[in-house]
């Protein structure tokens, strides 16, 4: 049976891609075990039905879920209808411009230090500067109900905005950031003789003025989002990089670069940084717990590898992969030992991690010319002459050999050498904690947890990237600021929060007593 419908609010612009994007396609593909999704013509494009995911699982922490399911529809048992909310699937706007990279990831194994057994996979991305056009459309059926359905749009506009929506697949893991650009809200009216032509001639509708969505904000207000992002300066020592998944000739090992805006740029994945950050964090609360021989220990395989990251605070701060009850980790908390869920949040189960790291970038950029060149430079000479060439003569070729144990001498099949980036300068490393996703029990520990990853950072005891332990990853923090968003009584004093000599100062009694209240209770156990 059709709606009577009074009119049809729209949502339109462009979300642009801050980092890069990975929403999973159907098939095979002989280049990555996860290609991107394409539409029956071939082209790349984000579906609609993940768009709308996304942008309902904010409308759920934005408004009651009453509002929500009357809008975006339910259905519980026999009760329930559809949706009044329509997203349609966007199509890669600049995709003649845009290459495909294929990222590697490798668990670390916990006992060795080396890639873990059976946790390597890739996976294709599209690069940062993606563009994807936005249309949503939401049907209001009475007068009373538009203020409360304007209300909503803007209050997702607004997030759009100021960036707070991810995308796709390791959104915690620096992909999937997006940020609306030209955003606008348009209504068709059914109401009025004009309204009705204005349709019929395939137009959006008029503008909604200022006033209107002020008003309807008003009357609709929207719930706070608590968070903290923290901005941490940093400049690399010597060499840092992160190796590519292919190799060059000249040099066999080069670094990972990826397409940004002005052309390519050397990339420090989030999810090479979080990887990072969560060691550093099991390593303390190992520490902290005594625990000298984890029974992990014994385990082979990919079992032994999510076992060895199943740790108290840690999995809620960095998340953790769901497991089958007969695949239940030892070292995973009991039940008894679980912190209880905050009263306002309904999604503090692990899982996704409350920690997002965003993928930071080097400040120079060269042409993807010129790093072909630097690719296919068939000996050092021109090797050297390519680097020169586009204004990486810093870089250096550095030679590596295995020494034969019983000879002394190099060591057969044993040399390679790897492409260095020297006297790099990059962007400012970015992180977000979800205050929302942690039980409110545990939300100040799991705070002094990553703070103190911070600090080993700032203390030259957390290199990061490749070849951490032959020399390369050493970083000096230059600065460090934390951000409180909708963080009330004495959280709002973490923006106080400084690092100085590698110390953090101002830190609230109570942050240091919740830490030190947990750690007891650790030990104890």
């Amino acid at each position: 049976m059709a709606r009577n419908i009074l009119s049809r609010i729209h949502l339109s612009g462009t979300l642009v891609a801050q980092s890069p994007l990975h929403v999973g396609g159907h098939g095979e593909d002989v280049d990555t075990d996860m290609p991107l999704t394409r539409n029956g013509a071939g082209q790349l494009y984000v579906p609609g039905t993940s768009l709308a995911g996304a942008l309902r699982e904010l409308a759920e922490r934005l408004f009651s879920e009453n509002v929500i399911d009357e809008l975006w529809g339910f259905q519980k048992e026999d009760q329930g209808h559809a949706s009044f909310v329509v997203v349609e699937d966007a199509v890669i706007e600049n995709n003649d411009s845009l290459c495909i990279e294929i990222r590697d990831h490798v668990g670390i194994d916990r006992e060795f230090g080396a890639a873990a057994e059976h946790i390597k996979y890739d996976r294709a991305i599209l690069p940062r500067g993606s563009k994807l056009p936005l249309h949503l459309t939401l049907e209001v059926l009475k007068e009373e109900k538009r203020n409360q359905a304007l209300a909503m749009l803007a209050a997702l506009k607004q997030a759009l905005e100021e960036g707070e929506v991810r995308l796709g697949a390791a959104k915690t893991r620096g992909l999937g950031y997006v940020r609306l650009e030209k955003g606008q809200l348009t209504e068709q009216r059914f109401n009025a003789r004009a309204g009705i032509l204005a349709v019929l001639r395939q137009t959006q509708g008029g503008a909604i003025s200022e006033d209107e969505i002020k008003h309807a904000k008003q009357a609709h207000p929207s719930r706070k989002r608590p968070r903290l992002k923290i901005k941490i300066h940093w400049k690399p020592v010597g060499p840092l990089m992160v190796k590519a998944g292919f190799e060059g000739i000249a040099a066999d090992m080069v670094p990972l670069l990826s397409q940004s805006e002005q052309g390519l740029a050397l990339v420090l994945p989030g999810s090479s940084v979080k990887g990072a950050f969560r060691s550093q964090a099991e390593k303390i609360i190992r520490t902290i717990r005594q625990d000298l021989q984890p029974q992990w220990l014994n385990q082979e395989g990919k079992k032994k590898f999510l076992d060895a990251v199943r740790l108290e605070l840690v999995d809620q701060l960095f998340g953790a992969a769901k497991q089958h009850k007969s695949q239940e980790s030892s070292n995973a908390p009991t039940k008894e030992q679980r912190s209880p869920k905050s009263s306002n949040d309904s999604a503090n189960d692990l899982g996704l991690s409350a920690l997002s790291i965003i993928d930071c970038y080097g400040n120079q950029k060269i042409k993807p010319e010129s790093w072909q060149a630097i690719q296919s430079a068939f000996n050092d000479k021109e090797l050297r002459q390519a680097l020169k060439n586009a204004g990486f003569a810093a870089w250096s070729q550095a030679y590596h050999v295995a020494i034969d144990r019983w000879l002394g001498s190099a060591a057969e099949s044993m040399l390679y050498t790897v492409l260095e980036p020297h006297s790099t300068q990059w962007e400012t490393l970015t992180l977000e904690l979800n205050w929302q996703r942690l039980p409110e029990k545990i939300q100040l520990p799991c705070l002094a947890l990553l703070l103190q990853v911070i600090r080993d950072l700032a203390h030259d005891r957390l290199p990061l990237g490749f070849a951490t332990h032959r020399g390369m990853g050493k970083v000096q923090v230059t600065g460090f600021e934390i951000y409180p968003h909708d963080l009330e009584g004495e959280l709002a004093s973490l923006g106080n929060i400084r690092l100085e000599n590698g110390r953090f100062q101002n830190l609230s009694d109570s942050l240091k007593s919740a830490w030190q209240n947990w750690s007891q209770q650790g030990v104890s156990r």
